[in-house]
């Protein structure tokens, strides 16, 4: 018993210290996205606290710290500009995003979440980063952000532009040279945005003292919000609550499998996806943001040793102190640090590596990549996943159907190798062939069905025996069945040629 104590100590350590370094990262990041999210800075504080205890606590993979997303910030923001009517229909959408969640994971669907595929995700994630960074071009500039997609950002940047304030602009370039320069001995010390957000609040107190600030921060814990369960608003709450649900789910798996790679112990994706609801229902509760995987913060844990869930609590009431006495501390930090800090973490969002080589991927993933994009831009969420996922999934279907016709075989046969030498006149060329061979690919699937029956179909005419070689095929789904039916069936009837 002692010696098992004695082991856990260690452990027990670095998951104090992971809690800790990930709730200091995660804190500045949190207020800017619910400044983002139209909820106020307060609802990400709110969000960050309650996601990061519930998710590790209900389940989460080992090592992951959850917290409030940039895609989560966003799809909420157009929720409270399009969808709710106050907030406390907002944050309905919120409870009813994690309710989907417990769903999926209850079902057993976890493991599909993970296969929405990578070029659908990098257009998803480059968009996103690029709207959240536009987003604070106004806050850089002293003036209020809008929400929404490019199109109803656009019309504000110029009166921002023509009228900045120019101590909010200070403010802004030295938090980002600070980000740009705290590179490697500097980052033992302490993370990134922590640094940019003490030498950018500092800038504001004592230079820049005209840059606006998020101003006083209420004591205390939050009050409850009871959801809005009318049905009318249900039905308006239903797509945009999907949306969230799965921008959430899936970026938790993603981020997981990181976590299980530095671990070495895989997450159970059916269980995080509970606890990602749970979490998400709390956050509605308590008017906090909604959350996902805060890949800030799980690196932050994972360098300093934390592994288990114990890391999660740690930075949730790391956070949650905040709320006992640092109010006024955190009223002066200014909206120019906050974007300046978020501008940071979106960039990094951003893969540079997989869109320099973009070049180099099939063009149907090409595609995929860049109208995921620019729906997210131009559009919305909803409307790029789901254009996203069809027009993957026709693409895969496309891509599949070239490597299975690739092992089709269909030839003809010379009379002597397959029929009787008295089935062949003495006056028939010996060189005519009147047997077949269909030799089927190992896989025959809808996605080659239809280029399959133009290429065998006339090859089936004309012929005295036909043979169909299904000897290589390890997978048949139905569609492939029948038309294997429909060729056995088409060569019957056309019976023996002369």
């Amino acid at each position: 018993m002692k010696e098992r104590a004695r082991r856990a100590l260690p452990t027990l350590r670095q998951d104090v210290h992971g809690g800790i370094m990930a709730g200091v990262v995660m804190l500045p990041i949190a207020l800017g996205l619910g400044t983002v999210s139209g909820l106020g800075p307060l609802a990400g504080l709110y969000g960050a606290i309650a996601v990061a205890g519930f998710a590790a606590v209900f389940g989460g993979a080992r090592g992951l710290i959850s917290g409030p997303g940039i895609m989560s910030a966003l799809a909420i923001a157009v929720v409270v500009s399009e969808t709710a009517n106050s907030i406390p229909e907002a944050l309905t959408v919120i409870v009813l995003a994690g309710v989907i969640q417990i769903g999926v994971g209850a079902l057993g669907f976890g493991r599909y979440v993970s296969y929405v595929p990578s070029s659908l995700l990098v257009g998803f994630y480059t968009a996103v980063g690029v709207l959240l960074i536009a987003l604070q071009v106004p806050l850089v500039l002293g003036v209020p952000t809008v929400t929404g997609n490019l199109s109803d950002i656009a019309p504000a940047l110029p009166a921002a532009l023509a009228n900045p304030n120019y101590d909010a602009v200070a403010v802004a370039l030295i938090t980002l040279a600070v980000g740009a320069a705290w590179r490697g001995p500097l980052r033992r010390l302490a993370p990134a945005p922590l640094a940019m957000l003490v030498v950018g609040t500092l800038a504001g107190a004592l230079w820049f003292r005209e840059a606006p600030v998020l101003g006083a921060i209420p004591h205390g814990f939050p009050d409850l919000h009871p959801p809005v369960w009318s049905p009318e608003f249900l039905l308006r709450a239903i797509q945009p609550a999907f949306s969230l649900a799965l921008i959430a789910s899936v970026d938790a798996l993603m981020m997981a499998l990181l976590a299980d790679a530095v671990t070495g112990v895989r997450h159970r994706p059916n269980r995080l996806l509970v606890g990602q609801g749970v979490a998400n229902i709390a956050s509605g509760i308590v008017g906090g943001v909604p959350g996902e995987a805060s890949t800030p913060s799980t690196l932050a844990n994972l360098n300093s040793g934390g592994r288990s869930p114990a890391a999660g609590v740690i930075a949730a009431a790391v956070m949650a102190s905040t709320l006992l006495g640092m109010g006024t501390i955190i009223g002066h930090i200014p909206h120019a640090a906050l974007a300046a800090i978020l501008i940071f973490v979106s960039s990094q969002a951003i893969d540079g590596h997989f869109l320099v080589r973009l070049h180099r991927i099939p063009k149907g993933y090409i595609l995929v990549t860049a109208l995921t994009a620019m729906l997210v831009v131009f559009v919305d969420f909803g409307t790029a996943i789901l254009v996203g996922l069809v027009v993957a999934a026709l693409v895969g279907a496309q891509r599949s159907a070239e490597l299975e016709l690739r092992r089709l075989v269909s030839v003809p046969l010379l009379d002597s190798k397959i029929l009787a030498a008295s089935d062949i006149s003495d006056d028939a060329d010996p060189f005519t062939a009147r047997a077949g061979l269909v030799s089927f690919p190992p896989r025959l699937t809808v996605a080659s069905a239809r280029k399959t029956a133009h290429i065998v179909g006339p090859d089936l005419k004309g012929h005295q025996a036909v043979i169909f070689d299904l000897s290589r095929t390890i997978y048949l789904d139905e569609t492939g069945a029948l038309l294997i039916r429909e060729f056995v069936n088409t060569t019957l009837d056309a019976g023996p040629q002369p």
